[in-house]
């Protein structure tokens, strides 16, 4: 019921598809400097080194997969003797170099930072947008939304984002492990490769579902009911006496898998041509997945068109929808 209403939601407001679209235009515009000035001289630097020219003459990528696929105890040894040496010597490079190396790899994670916090203050803003369509079917402009949240929409993204960094990227290395532990205990390479690929996938996407579940009543708690940062927090990760984190989490399962499909399958269809489209739908359709769930959980009355109001099942007897408002 969450995911039905939640597509519904969003083809009823389908506009601010194109909005979300503007708005990642000007945060990719910013990544991209930030990456011209901080990241592009030294990735330049290392590429244009005579070591990486003979890594890259050679077949590294063909050599890497018949290693892996090759089944044989030593990895190393799968390599042909001149990309060896090649390997050698580019890794005695990025020795000399390990201090550009460190400052690449504080700036690249910097740069991410930055782009995650500009992005959550834009999906702050649009789950904004959503909430007060769906409280009293109001349609208010973005830049004023935006400018109106930018505070509490920084204080939250100034601990929310540091989490959930931490987090994917100790997921990202569980997943390594889990990959590299099972592609060492199978033992045909083939089935051994397609085997952990879909596990340490199947095992990422549930990472990230429970990611968002246990931060979805977070942001709408702070929107809806405006409760301060720590209230929020203590809403959205107490499930004591509640139902709800299994149903999120199918519903959050259900839609990163759907994202994910959409998202590949129209990148190829089209050539990347709809990733126009996909991809700020992708980010609406889970701020509309995070709003339907609280107000469904927190029983709340919602427009979900402007012709159809969505009741609690215990609040169906009430006639006059407009009870529950305050007089302004």
């Amino acid at each position: 019921m969450i995911f039905k209403n939640a597509i519904h939601l969003l083809i009823s407001h389908f506009g601010l598809t194109f909005k979300f679209l503007l708005y990642k235009v000007i945060v990719l515009a910013v990544a991209a400097a930030l990456s011209a000035a901080f990241v592009y001289p030294t990735l330049q630097f290392l590429l244009s080194s005579a070591e990486f020219a003979a890594v890259a003459k050679g077949d590294f990528f063909g050599e890497l997969l018949g290693a892996l696929f090759s089944g044989s105890e030593g990895f190393w040894g799968s390599f042909s003797p001149e990309m060896q040496t090649s390997l050698r010597s580019f890794g005695s490079f990025l020795a000399d170099n390990a201090s550009r190396l460190a400052l690449l790899g504080v700036a690249v994670a910097a740069i991410l930072l930055v782009v995650r916090f500009l992005n959550g203050l834009g999906n702050f803003a649009f789950g904004s947008l959503i909430d007060s369509r769906m409280s009293s079917n109001a349609k208010l402009s973005f830049s004023g939304v935006y400018i109106r949240n930018l505070g509490r929409a920084a204080l939250w993204h100034l601990v929310y984002v540091p989490l959930t960094f931490v987090y994917d990227v100790l997921v990202l290395a569980v997943c390594y492990l889990f990959f590299v532990v099972l592609f060492s205990v199978i033992s045909v390479p083939a089935i051994a490769a397609v085997a952990s690929l879909m596990l340490s996938v199947a095992l990422f996407l549930a990472s990230q579902a429970v990611k968002l579940t246990l931060f979805s009543h977070a942001a709408p708690a702070m929107i809806t009911d405006r409760l301060r940062l720590r209230a929020a927090f203590k809403k959205s990760f107490s499930f004591k006496g509640e139902k709800r984190f299994g149903p999120l989490f199918s519903t959050y399962l259900v839609t990163v898998i759907a994202i994910m499909c959409v998202n590949v399958l129209c990148a190829f269809a089209t050539f990347g041509a709809a990733l126009l489209v996909t991809v700020p739908v992708s980010y609406l359709i889970m701020l509309c997945v995070q709003f339907v769930g609280y107000y469904t959980f927190e029983k709340k009355k919602y427009f979900l068109t402007e012709d159809t109001v969505i009741r609690p099942k215990e609040e169906k007897t009430n006639d006059n929808y407009y009870d529950d408002f305050d007089e302004v």
